[in-house]
């Protein structure tokens, strides 16, 4: 009898050594000079912008202590597309631009760009561990209206978004 194979769901983010097979940035951290490439850098917090919960904060220093690699970033972007509109993409890097935020708390750092920003204020970066996978996700995200179950894709609350 024929019986449908699960397909495990693959993580949303996964390291490499360095160096990275896919950059966002234009221009690598050159943690010598200028760290940031002219990015702003903030405090992580809801009111700055973007919090790192303590689960994320314990999953990312994992990885930078697993990879030997002190300045990777988990970049969270926001694009077009999913179930409802917009989805939260993730990757590691180790570049910034000019138009990013760097949100820091206890030596992590989570950047976004300017435009995704404005869909992700007050949001918080969590890691979530589930059965079937463990993923970082952006939860509790004031400037969404609804969100798919996986909590990746999400359509946006206009009235939140003019007023931020």
């Amino acid at each position: 009898m024929w019986a449908p194979k699960l397909i495990p769901r693959l993580p949303m983010i996964t390291s490499y050594k360095r160096p990275l097979l896919r950059t966002y940035g234009s221009q690598a951290i050159d943690t010598d000079t200028s760290p940031w490439n002219g990015a702003t850098v903030k405090q992580a917090s809801n009111e700055s912008g973007i919090n790192i919960t303590e689960k994320a904060l314990k999953q990312l220093k994992y990885i930078a202590e697993r990879d030997n690699d002190p300045h990777q970033l988990l970049r969270v972007m926001v694009d077009s597309g999913g179930c409802h509109g917009f989805q939260n993409k993730m990757e590691l890097t180790t570049t910034t631009d000019e138009d990013d935020f760097v949100f820091e708390k206890d030596g992590v750092r989570v950047v976004v760009d300017g435009v995704s920003l404005q869909y992700l204020r007050g949001s918080n970066v969590d890691f979530v561990e589930e059965l079937i996978g463990s993923t970082f996700q952006v939860v509790d995200n004031p400037n969404a209206k609804h969100s798919c179950g996986c909590n990746i894709s999400f359509d946006i609350d206009l009235d939140m978004i003019t007023q931020n």
